[in-house]
């Protein structure tokens, strides 16, 4: 993507790139755990991947996103999807998916994973911010598999919340939009996910605007994430001076004001 010579903060494609070098070897990606069972999507299986083209400060991930160089090892996709099935089998999950990092990076790895999960019973989830698939062509060498979903989580409601948040450049907040576009364009299943722990409710608006602007279907099955105050997470943001305006508590979204830590 091309930078503004006026804007402050890092490229998260640029960032993608230095962090495939390392945490891809080949079709082998790092990995800090092969297999979970986790309650979202209504269960799935899932592996903790490490690397990430993102800083998000509110980011309940450590060292899988922080410290990838020293995190985790390197697995084959067989591996990988021989630990999801399982896991999904023992807990009767249909899903399965990866998370904790960005989904996208290390195209072979991935591209032999979906072939694999393409050979089975199970849809993979794919999670991803939708920075790399801001690349028309990678959504289209997507469109091939069947067994796929792919989760584009856009962080924040605007290029300034996204930029405070995040730490990237504010230009870069497009990209998951576009992303989007072309995953549909190519027809790939997939919905749209905004964090909004820090937003407003004007943000959430031209948020929700921007994406029925790119499909209105995207409205249909938007997912709004809130984050929970984990003492790791709430120590960064206290350090960052980031205060959210509601947060996941024990299963339910509360207002800060009315939120205590007790």
């Amino acid at each position: 993507m091309t930078t503004r010579a006026d804007e402050h903060g890092y490229d998260p494609i640029a960032l993608a790139v230095a962090t495939e070098k390392v945490v891809i070897a080949g079709n082998r990606r790092k990995y800090a755990n092969l297999a979970r069972p986790l309650r979202f999507y209504g269960g799935t299986s899932s592996a903790t991947e490490v690397g990430c083209n993102l800083r998000c400060k509110f980011c309940f991930s450590d060292r899988p996103v922080r410290k990838p160089g020293t995190t985790g090892k390197f697995y084959t996709p067989q591996q990988v999807f021989d630990a999801l099935d399982a896991s999904a089998k023992k807990h009767g999950h249909k899903l399965i998916s990866a998370s904790a990092s960005e989904g996208t990076l290390g195209r072979q790895h991935l591209f032999e994973l979906l072939e694999l999960v393409d050979q089975s019973e199970y849809v993979y989830v794919l999670e991803t911010n939708g920075m790399t698939l801001s690349d028309a062509e990678f959504a289209q060498q997507l469109a091939r598999f069947s067994n796929l979903h792919v989760r584009v989580s856009i962080k924040g409601t605007n290029p300034e919340e996204y930029a405070r948040l995040t730490g990237a450049i504010p230009s870069s907040y497009e990209l998951p939009y576009r992303a989007l576009k072309n995953l549909i364009d190519a027809g790939v299943s997939c919905n749209a996910c905004l964090s909004l722990s820090f937003s407003t409710e004007s943000g959430l608006d031209q948020a929700k605007a921007r994406l029925a602007a790119v499909h209105p279907g995207l409205l249909i099955s938007l997912e709004e994430e809130y984050i929970t105050l984990f003492p790791k997470v709430a120590k960064r943001l206290r350090e960052e001076g980031l205060r959210p305006t509601a947060v996941r508590h024990r299963g339910q979204i509360v207002h800060l004001d009315a939120f205590k830590t007790s």
